[in-house]
């Protein structure tokens, strides 16, 4: 017998990360000014979940619905109908859009003890990483303890401490000849125990101090270099301009 397709497996999450199964075929998320949104997942040919946006009117014909269907990795399809009389306009011709750098993300943890909760999660390191990609790039970024940070330290940069974050870019040693075409290949390592105890020595919030260090990290492995002067200016420019875009202050500030 064919197996049974069973509905989707829903998680509510809370701010500390903690998750709870959820059974339900449509959830409904009332805010306070009588606005609602919904969630469905529909049983049709076509879309994975759909997303209902209710003003408050009572015509439930203004409702738009927004359905969408993941079809692969990096890869969302959307649908948008809303269900009124529209008027039909003279048809025009957009520009298309730019294609977006593909990053390709690994994310490795080796971390234990309270450090292990601190690090951040894997789709905020691809929201941060994302941001300041400017060509298609294969990465990993590991998130380790002080013990593995200061022996890369050492043995990389022959300097014996844990520092924030170290990057390595690959395909550039020994001369190897550049594929064209191919993306950037390279690690980041951050230092989580580091990384934490810098945020609360410099009183910054921690997710700022690591979305800082990742696109640090970023724009090292895409040639970016502050050995002088005015090459750190124009990458001080470039980090605080990106981190404006996510949301956060100037670090430099």
């Amino acid at each position: 017998m064919p197996k049974q397709l069973q509905g989707p497996k829903i998680l509510a999450i809370d701010a500390a990360g903690k998750s709870s199964r959820i059974k339900a075929e449509r959830l409904e998320i009332e805010l306070a000014d009588g606005r609602k949104l919904t969630l469905s997942f529909p049983e049709g040919d076509w879309g994975d979940l759909e997303i209902e946006a209710d003003i408050g009117g009572d015509d439930d014909s203004d409702v738009p619905v927004i359905t969408l269907q993941p079809g692969a990795c990096n890869v969302v399809t959307l649908r948008v109908d809303v269900h009124h009389h529209m008027q039909a306009v003279e048809s025009i011709d957009l520009p298309e859009a730019a294609k977006p750098p593909l990053l390709t993300l690994e994310v490795q943890k080796v971390l234990d003890g309270d450090t292990k909760g601190l690090a951040p999660k894997k789709h905020q390191i691809r929201r941060w990483a994302q941001a300041a990609l400017r060509t298609d790039a294969e990465v990993t970024v590991r998130l380790v303890g002080e013990a593995e940070g200061r022996e890369l330290n050492r043995g990389y940069r022959g300097k014996d401490y844990a520092t924030n974050v170290l990057t390595f870019v690959y395909g550039e040693e020994d001369g190897a000849p550049t594929i064209e075409g191919a993306p950037l290949t390279g690690d980041l390592v951050l230092c989580v125990p580091v990384v934490v105890r810098e945020a609360g020595e410099q009183n910054k919030p921690l997710d700022a101090h690591f979305a800082h260090l990742v696109v640090h990290g970023m724009l090292h492995l895409q040639g970016y270099d502050h050995e002088a002067e005015d090459e750190a200016d124009a990458m001080e420019a470039l980090e605080t301009d990106i981190l404006r875009g996510l949301g956060y202050a100037d670090p430099y500030a």
